[in-house]
């Protein structure tokens, strides 16, 4: 056979189901040592239905409108309780337990669905494996010519699932097929001991038709499942590697004529006003016998209102199948999009020769035209931004079995933050996920079951451009349109994710646009081939978003991944959204940050409960890539990040500006492409120190997509000189709309209307007595002493009638907690000079009085000479410390610095926590738009994040002061001359970083978890000038944007130090 003819033959076998050539096939494949269908590339589906539309048919229209299968008679779920034995190798699976007969009361008894290695039954089996890129299984970088031969044999566990249930007596006469909603990797299955069929694919459902296998009363179902076979090869996707059945499993029954398809087309006209419909039933005729008559009836409402009805006749011959098209216009049709999610409702009515209701599908229909026009994405004619995020399914307690309520809140939380669009990453995800963006309004891309990253990219290794894999390739691709085609909800198909390019992708990508040329097809391994419609880059910077606006206009470009949200991570986030939303770069068009939740599993272990990662569950054998799974905008336990703000604040609708400081008229803008802002209102507040001393609201905010309104809030408050004024803008609800409460915050801004005022630095003069005993330096005045260590120059002790402020501190520390995105940029080893460059030599002291004060000068040569440290203390009569830190470039040239501060212990009664800055959530010079300047009061216990590993956490930017007090309201003030930064943490720096290994290696020495961590009584104040971004481009090569590093260079900043209260 020519591989034309080869290659001809697999695409017919895939548009047809991919049944019949595999049917005959001897019944012993799993026993076959030498290539079962679990070891074969070229057999990835036997008797198998074709893939249909995901739809319910019911056998009344009353119960078809509740759209709840569980509702009719024809359906009978089989979660729930299954036999189950599991084995660590194919050579022990039991052979026989397929047969009627076999016993297994001794089996363990599991639940479906649910995955072996990990869930929440409280039973597991093997244990799941945690990498990135690289197989989980065999040699990391396995040989394209003998792929078969690396699935292991020694360790490849095998679990046997068996269940009994019954057939109804009104099922007798109908056609009854068993659903697996998804299984990993590889199964066979039998009924009543018949085998009936093979399949893989683990996120896609299988159907096969069991009637001829099934009979009256009670009947058993056995699958054996295989943890590794050919289809993990395609499979290589940066989540878990857990097996098992993970969705749903149920019977359904059909009449003996059945509608088994359908598709929808749902477009507007080409002036966007109109909906034309054009929806084309697959009638099918089982009986092997009987021709029967039939109509075909196809109703289209709008709620409860009739806007179309027609019905088609025919006759149907045995074994047959028949397509009737009907087509309808809409006149001002409702226009389905994510801002304006409008449903129309279709009943598809099957009724016999007699006109009696054999059954009928309810389909939600949206009306909405994607297309592609002078190089931007057009929906409904308008060049939408893509607002997005990469949706892994995973449950913290359940691994990769998510229900609805999952569903629901992730939905939940998308809306709160702007999100407007997912990426289904990197395979089709539980078809009730659609549904519900279909009802509330996401844009989808819909990816396929492919990714064979761990072979590379390269046209001699790559399986896109391997033969062998050509119908598996086509199959993974075209059962995924098949199923998902009639969703309103997707906008973009995905051919896969990186799996390198090739003939496959070349042959899927026409096969697609030819069924399918109502949307955009894409794929990021085409870079700038044809064979993708939107160029769809991974991890461009921002800068690499305009370069490309700037250099190609041929496609619109959208990232398909952008903005790794590994740990503490999202800096510049807003950079990214100032190139893309500038006019002049019209074919940007957003992109999806990867991704949207922790990957985290939660355990108790040793009484502490916290979210493992890779390398928590394995033998020490196996690699992993650790906690490089936890890149969430969410946590695993579904509670948004800090980083969550900032993405809500770069992502809103609706944004203003300052256009009058002294009247404060505002300019807002709608940034919706199809809906008003008619649901919205405006409030503001004017704060005079942080405080509101004037607000408003404005009622009506009636501003058309896409355009603008001048505000005037008629600020008259008469503002003092020597006075910070801030202006804050809300953008809120006027009724609730789905997820989102009456009143909700959507977007706001802030305006700075006079700008930071200075505090002036008054030193009260009195009598202060000094004493030193070797190192040990005292000052003491009324109510307070002050001890210095003038080898150090630091503060060994604060006490203010008679209660310690400050144990010890002032030491300056360039130096921070290491952030996933620092390891991944290799700044622990790149900047490892300034881990303790301050504990070169000794300083030199200083001290003299001036005027009732003492000024107490300490400097100290540091990097070899390089650079000279000098910190000036005066303390005033009352006991204010004024604090001065300045840094001098001498000579050299060395890295940028982590953090320029100092560091204090404060005692543990000081845990009340106020502060007038940026939060109230922690924040960072790169990501620090979402958190507006105000005055927040939390406990210190609160400003510690857990990210999944232990990294730099809490600290708050642009702060004027901060105050620490106990129960009391007495503690300590720190007051900046200049905006400063600030943490105070029960964690030490030292608690927080992991250090690098013995070998230097851009990795943590330690990996830990946040769960783990035992606080400390004290607490550590961080009082910076600044430190470096978290960044937030990638999390293994990019460092902070030059503007958000601090190079090596002289700086310097003043603090005041007094206390509070008292």
């Amino acid at each position: 056979m020519t591989m034309r003819k080869l290659i001809v033959l697999l695409m017919l076998i895939v548009i047809s189901g991919g049944t019949s050539i595999f049917a005959q096939r001897p019944r012993d494949r799993a026993t076959r040592s030498n290539n079962p269908e679990w070891r074969n590339p070229m057999i990835y589906e036997v008797n198998r239905m074709p893939m249909r539309a995901s739809a319910f048919a019911f056998e009344s229209k009353d119960l078809a409108s509740t759209r709840k299968k569980e509702n009719s008679a024809y359906y009978q779920s089989l979660n729930g309780t299954w036999k189950f034995n599991w084995v660590e190798k194919p050579a022990d699976k039991p052979t026989d337990f397929h047969q009627e007969n076999y016993d297994d009361s001794k089996w363990d008894n599991f639940q479906v669905p649910a995955n072996w290695e990990f869930n929440n039954t409280g039973k597991t089996y093997g244990y799941p494996i945690y990498v990135n890129h690289p197989y989980e299984f065999g040699v990391r970088h396995p040989n394209p010519d003998s792929l078969m031969e690396n699935i292991p044999l020694d360790y490849n566990p095998v679990g046997s699932y068996r269940r009994k249930f019954t057939i109804p007596e009104n099922w007798d006469g109908r056609q009854i097929f068993i659903h697996l909603g998804g299984v990993k990797s590889a199964f066979y299955i039998w009924i009543n001991g018949e085998y009936v069929g093979y399949g893989e694919d683990g996120k896609l459902e299988s159907e096969y038709d069991i009637t001829k296998y099934v009979r009256k009363g009670e009947n058993i179902a056995a699958i054996q499942v295989y943890r590794w076979s050919d289809a993990c090869y395609l499979e290589c996707q940066d989540y878990w590697r857990v097996s098992g059945i993970q969705r749903d499993v149920y019977l359904y029954s059909t009449p003996k004529i059945d509608v088994r398809d359908f598709t929808v087309i749902s477009k507007l006209d080409e002036n966007y006003k109109n909906g034309e419909g054009k929806f084309t039933t697959e009638i099918n005729n089982y009986d092997t016998i009987n021709a029967y008559e039939y109509r075909v009836k196809v109703e289209l409402y709008d709620g409860q209102n009739k806007l179309f009805e027609k019905t088609e006749n025919g006759k149907i011959e045995p074994k047959k199948t028949e397509k009737i098209d009907f087509t309808t216009t809409v006149n001002n049709v409702k226009q389905w999009s994510a801002e304006t999610p409008n449903l129309y409702m279709l009943y598809i009515t099957l009724e016999d020769g007699a006109g009696k209701t054999l059954e009928v599908i309810p389909v939600r229909v949206g009306f909405r035209t994607v297309e592609i026009k002078n190089a931007q994405v057009l929906v409904n004619g308008k060049p939408v931004l893509i607002k997005g995020v990469n949706r892994h399914e995973h449950s913290m307690d359940k691994a990769q079995v998510v229900n609805e309520a999952d569903m629901r809140k992730d939905i939940e939380l998308m809306k709160q933050l702007n999100v407007n669009a997912v990426r289904n990453s990197h395979y089709p995800t539980d078809p009730l996920f659609y549904e519900l963006c279909d009802e509330y309004g996401l844009y989808v891309c819909d990816e396929a079951n492919i990714e064979s990253h761990g072979m590379g990219y390269s046209l001699d290794r790559t399986l896109g451009n391997n033969y062998r894999w050509l119908g598996a390739h086509l199959a993974r691709i075209m059962r995924m349109y098949q199923r998902d085609k009639n969703y309103p909800c997707i906008t973009f198909w995905s051919l896969g994710n990186e799996a390198g390019n090739g003939y496959n992708f070349y042959n899927a990508y026409m096969m697609l646009k030819k069924v399918d040329p109502t949307r955009p097809v894409q794929y990021e391994r085409a870079v700038y081939e044809w064979n993708t419609d939107i160029y769809v880059p991974q991890y461009p910077s921002p800068e690499g978003f305009r370069r490309y606006a700037l250099h190609r206009n041929d496609r619109p470009m959208i990232s398909s991944e952008y903005a790794h949200a590994m740990g503490n991570s999202l800096g510049n986030f807003k950079d990214y959204w100032d190139v893309i939303e500038d006019e002049q770069y019209p074919t940007l068009q957003g992109g999806f940050i990867w991704d949207w939740i922790d990957q985290g599993l939660q355990v108790t272990r040793n009484g502490k409960t916290f979210l493992a990662y890779g390398g928590d569950f394995e033998p020490a054998s196996i690699k992993t890539d650790r906690n490089f799974l936890c890149n969430g905008v969410i946590g695993a336990n579904r509670v948004p990040q800090p980083g969550a703000w900032e993405v809500k604040k770069v992502y809103q609708n609706v944004k203003s500006k300052l256009i009058n400081a002294n009247t404060g008229e505002i300019e807002v803008k709608n940034w919706y492409f199809f809906r008003s802002l008619n649901n919205y209102y405006l409030t503001w507040d004017l704060l005079e120190n942080g405080k509101v001393v004037q607000s408003g609201k404005v009622e009506t905010l009636d501003i058309a997509p896409q355009k603008t309104a001048r505000i005037p809030l008629n600020i008259t408050y008469q503002k003092k000189d020597g006075n910070e004024y801030l202006l804050n803008v809300n953008v809120k609800l006027k009724t609730a709309e789905p997820f989102l409460t009456k009143d909700y915050t959507i977007a706001y801004d802030q305006f700075s209307i006079t700008g930071f005022q200075k505090p002036s630095m008054n030193l009260a003069e009195g009598n202060i007595e000094t004493k030193q005993t070797g190192n040990l330096w005292t000052a003491k005045g009324k109510n307070f002493s002050i001890s210095f260590n003038t080898s150090t120059g630091t503060i060994s002790n604060y006490t203010y009638k008679g209660t310690t402020l400050i144990s010890e501190g002032g030491e300056v520390d360039f130096w921070r907690p290491m952030t996933d995105n620092d390891y991944g940029a290799g700044s622990p080893v790149k900047l490892a000079v300034w881990r303790k460059a301050n504990n070169e030599g000794t300083a030199q002291a200083d001290i003299k009085e001036e005027n009732g004060t003492y000024k107490l000068i300490f400097t100290k040569q540091l990097l070899g000479g390089d650079a000279k440290l000098t910190q000036t203390y005066v303390i005033d009569g009352i006991g204010t410390i004024h604090v001065s830190n300045s840094f001098d470039k001498i000579k050299g040239e060395h890295p940028m610095m982590p953090r320029f501060g100092s560091d204090f212990i404060i005692p543990k009664q000081f845990t009340n926590f106020t502060y007038y800055g940026r939060g109230p959530w922690e924040n960072y010079i790169d990501r620090h738009s979402g958190a507006n300047i105000g005055i927040y009061t939390s406990n210190v216990s609160q400003q510690y994040f857990p990210y999944a590993r232990p990294q730099e956490s809490g600290n708050k930017t642009d702060v004027r002061w901060a105050i620490l007090t106990d129960k009391k309201g007495n503690g300590i003030k720190i007051t900046g001359d200049l905006p400063i930064e600030l943490t105070a943490l029960h964690y030490s720096l030292n608690d927080l970083d992991a250090g690098v290994p013995a070998n230097a290696a851009s990795e943590p020495a330690k990996y830990n978890h946040s769960g783990e961590l035992i606080p400390n009584t004290n607490i550590y104040l961080r009082v910076d000038y600044k430190q470096m971004g978290v960044a937030g481009t990638d999390s293994w090569y990019s460092l902070p944007l030059e503007q958000y590093r601090i190079p090596y260079d002289s700086y310097s900043y003043s603090y005041s130090i007094s206390p509070a209260k008292m």
